[in-house]
């Protein structure tokens, strides 16, 4: 643009200035008319509307008039105007569009302000339109700026008060009929059960993505709210008109670590020992592996998980005695006796898995009863040789 036309140019630019309100109110009627989060019963009130295009459009045209201001303070009602539409609700399309409204009329505004001059001042004059884009340009990202950070901040916000929500119930709050409403209502759950809570390994610096316990819950319609808690991944599912069994067949379609899962219940004061439950179902999967654990189908082993020095007492007084024999002998009888309780203590089955002949098996478990000083025809031996058999793969250490 040449040195005339910039003069010229700033010279109607701050004609407008006086026009602001014409202008403005002009500016409202067409987003009004064509923008219906705009509209009377749309998220911004009229009146507000009205001040923040007046604001907007005079920032605009001080600009195009050469008013000379530090970059930070030219834009400030720009971000304003993008942070409040954010806090508002308002769709960043539609406030975009509502500036394209605007960059039409300041055009078509300016353009009209040089009707009637020569023609060789009115082909200068068209490079306005360049030089009106760039500082709407400039403006609109303005708006963009400070629409998107404040997104991110209400977005922290809502999840620090889902967090803060799901910590309550976690910690024997739902107790109160009133604040479980709220909370289910915050968490974004049907306000009646019934419920059951997963709780899945969780490995922060390999997650980058969601879980597979929250990707499956949301692919299978599972309606959860979750919560991170050290190298858990804590789930409140809404099981509606399904149950736990299809939940732990959706979990098991695409499994990644260990994941465990409660009972079903209705209230949320049960929360916290739902918790509990699928924490410790969590906790009889091996480290090593990827399955899913229901509480009910883990009950022994949840026993032996829940009283872990009681469980290691009971397997010392059980089979102490072999499990102070050398290795091999040892690594021997605890097999025997594995498979022989898988086999429905048959002997002859138990043979059949390893490749043994039956009075072989038989001779070991005489082994086992000559050390331990019991029978395995009493069920107490029975019971304590069982938990025994667990409490040394679920406790290794023992």
């Amino acid at each position: 643009m040449s040195a005339d036309s910039r003069t010229a140019f700033t010279a109607v630019a701050h004609r407008m200035l006086s026009q602001v309100p014409e202008l403005s109110r002009r500016i409202v009627g067409q987003i009004v008319a064509q923008e219906p989060m705009y509209q009377s019963i749309g998220a911004v009130p009229l009146e507000i509307l009205a001040a923040s295009v007046q604001e907007n459009l005079r920032a605009i045209l001080e600009s195009l008039a050469g008013v000379e201001r530090p970059p930070e303070e030219e834009l400030a009602v720009g971000r304003t105007t993008g942070r409040r539409r954010a806090q508002q609700g308002v769709p960043l399309e539609a406030v975009l569009r509502a500036y394209r409204l605007a960059t039409e009329l300041v055009l078509n505004s300016l353009l009209a302000e040089v009707e009637g001059r020569s023609h060789t001042e009115l082909t200068e004059f068209l490079q306005v339109t360049t030089a009106v884009m760039n500082v709407m340009d400039r403006h609109s990202e303005a708006v963009v700026q400070g629409y998107r950070t404040t997104e991110a901040e209400l977005q922290r916000r809502d999840a620090q008060r889902r967090q803060a929500t799901f910590d309550a119930l976690l910690e024997g709050r739902g107790g109160d009929p009133q604040l479980a409403a709220e909370a289910l209502e915050i968490l974004g759950l049907p306000a009646t059960g019934p419920y059951a809570v997963a709780v899945a390994t969780f490995d922060i610096a390999a997650h980058h993505t969601f879980s597979a316990a929250r990707d499956a819950c949301d692919a299978y319609s599972f309606p959860a709210a979750w919560r991170i808690r050290g190298d858990r991944e804590i789930g409140l599912v809404a099981l509606g008109h399904s149950s736990v069994p299809r939940l732990i067949r959706a979990l098991n379609r695409n499994p990644s670590g260990r994941i465990g899962v409660s009972d079903p219940f209705d209230a949320m004061h049960e929360l916290p020992e739902a918790h509990r439950s699928a924490d410790v179902a969590l906790q009889t999967v091996r480290h090593e592996g990827d399955e899913v654990a229901w509480i009910a189908e883990r009950l022994p082993e949840a026993l032996v998980i829940s009283s872990p020095a009681l469980a290691e007492r009971l397997t010392r007084r059980a089979l102490g005695a072999v499990l102070d024999l050398p290795d091999d002998e040892r690594e021997v009888l605890l097999k025997t006796l594995t498979i022989w309780y898988r086999s429905g203590r048959s002997a002859a089955r138990a043979a059949g898995v390893l490749y043994s002949h039956r009075n072989t098996i038989l001779n070991r478990l005489r082994r086992i009863e000559q050390l331990s000083g019991s029978s395995l025809e009493d069920h107490r031996f029975l019971l304590a040789g069982h938990l025994g058999l667990l409490t040394l793969d679920l406790l290794p250490s023992t």
